[in-house]
């Protein structure tokens, strides 16, 4: 009778560890799916599919963590990034990881980013582009800009000016030896001119202090400005007209802060940024004030001109 019993015994636990087993909960499965954000380019949002999984942790790639089946992060500075996530459940847990590229902003490309705490310096390239030069605002090039413009035409000096900008948007001016590079009447007219201007280039050397606590902005869309044409080949003046910038990306700054050309109008349209280079176009005054009275303030020419990151 005590053999019955024990095997029965022996039966019931056997069969107990079988229905046990046989409930052990599964592990957790999960998969990764990211999409950078249509409102901010740094901002990526996540999501997972998954099975038996309860709780999420995320490790974003730049020492940031998060939870939840769903999350989104935004990144300080642009680069690839390895996103894992682990789901985790009564059957334990599980990882799969992805890869997210940030593109750099216009606003890093200029500045270096956050993690540049002393901003990005540029510099007037002494090495032109093929479409440096002076242009119509319909795109037409009057006067093409070679290397070394500036040292041609016995103003090379002015090639040292430092342009920096900051992530925190403020701005500063380095005019290396007291003079900047402005258009001649802008340099006529503040009576701060040095030398001899330069006719054939519509500029001159100014003497220049920088203003503190300069700041720009960028911005994106369509730039209207209000013009008066000259030809400088002709010098045949059209009449006042707005044009209008079609979907570019520009530069404001606040007074008496520039880029490049010290002239009235200093908002300066961004044709192509990389990482170490810049071409711009800048709206130049070069109206005589006795002719123009009203209008010699105005934008009458466009120049295009490369820049180096320092």
């Amino acid at each position: 009778m005590k053999k019955i019993i024990y095997s029965l015994l022996t039966m019931f636990a056997a069969m107990a560890l079988m229905i046990s087993c046989s409930e052990d909960p599964a592990p957790p499965v999960v998969e990764i799916f990211a999409e950078v954000d249509q409102n901010d380019s740094y901002t990526v949002n996540f999501n997972t599919v998954s099975e038996n999984a309860t709780s999420f942790s995320w490790n974003f790639g730049d020492d940031e963590t998060g939870s939840g089946a769903t999350t989104s992060h935004t990144y300080a500075m642009s680069g690839d990034y390895t996103v894992t996530v682990t789901a985790m459940g009564d059957g334990g847990e599980a990882m799969n990881s992805k890869s997210v590229t940030i593109a750099a902003s216009v606003e890093e490309l200029l500045s270096g980013g956050p993690s540049a705490a002393n901003g990005k310096t540029w510099v007037m390239s002494t090495t032109a582009s093929p479409n440096d030069g002076a242009y119509s605002f319909a795109g037409t090039q009057y006067q093409p800009a070679p290397s070394g413009v500036l040292e041609i035409f016995g103003i090379g000096a002015e090639y040292d000016n430092e342009f920096t900008f900051k992530s925190t948007g403020a701005y500063s001016i380095s005019p290396k030896n007291g003079n900047i590079l402005a258009s001649v009447i802008h340099a006529y007219v503040s009576q701060n001119i040095i030398g001899e201007p330069i006719w054939a280039l519509g500029l001159a050397v100014e003497a220049y202090t920088p203003p503190s606590n300069a700041t720009f902005t960028v911005k994106e869309g369509d730039l209207t400005v209000t013009v008066r044409q000259e030809n400088p080949n002709t010098q045949v003046v059209g009449e006042v007209e707005d044009i209008t910038f079609e979907d570019v990306t520009w530069i404001e700054f606040s007074e008496n802060a520039y880029f490049g050309i010290y002239t009235y109008d200093t908002k300066v349209v961004i044709k192509e940024i990389s990482s170490n280079r810049m071409i711009v176009n800048m709206l130049v005054s070069t109206l005589s004030p006795e002719a123009y009275p009203a209008d010699f303030m105005k934008p009458s020419i466009l120049y295009t001109l490369s820049f180096d990151a320092k």
